[in-house]
């Protein structure tokens, strides 16, 4: 199945789901019970989308950084940059802050995707923004943050495209590659 087929089938299953907000309350539990959470001082996170899950109770925790993806004018690349209560939004409408502060090192990098396989592989919108992102910052754990129904079996990547190490949905938390 091609990237459009599997997006289009992903989208019809989101159309015929009710109570994304307690999945998505459901899984933030499931990850912030995860030990490499706890230990985290620097998550790179999303500005959830209405259709992702809803990550926002994780940005009020206390002893912990958040950064999101911010639009670099002078590069014209996506890059993480620190979660602040001053926000705009960014070239697609995503909130990103006003003055962005541009990460070092994180620890994670929590992911949206519309699918991902049970290897890790993740399907995105297509820009490749995410895989930019977690090229750049190769030394944090790729966490894939989805519904169940989001999981597919096989999904295509190319030689670019960076895998998440875990998966967390509602169900499930899957260890995929301690490697990546």
């Amino acid at each position: 199945m091609t990237k459009t087929k599997i997006r289009r089938e992903i989208a019809a299953r989101k159309k015929s789901f009710q109570g994304l907000e307690l999945l998505s309350e459901l899984i933030v539990k499931k990850f912030q019970d995860l030990e490499l959470f706890q230990q985290a001082k620097t998550v790179g996170a999303y500005m959830p989308l209405s259709d992702e899950p809803d990550i926002h109770p994780l940005f009020d925790l206390p002893g912990k950084r958040f950064f999101i993806p911010a639009f670099d004018e002078a590069f014209g690349v996506y890059r993480m940059a620190e979660l602040t209560e001053n926000l705009k939004p960014g070239k697609f409408g995503i909130l990103e802050p006003v003055e962005p502060v541009w990460a070092g090192n994180l620890d994670l990098i929590l992911v949206p995707g519309t699918a991902f396989d049970r290897g890790g592989n993740r399907l995105g919108r297509g820009g490749g923004f995410y895989d930019r992102i977690l090229a750049e910052h190769s030394g944090a754990v790729p966490i894939g943050l989805c519904f169940d129904f989001q999981l597919v079996d096989f999904l295509p990547a190319e030689p670019h495209d960076r895998p998440a190490a875990w998966i967390v949905t509602e169900s499930q938390v899957l260890e995929v590659c301690e490697e990546r």
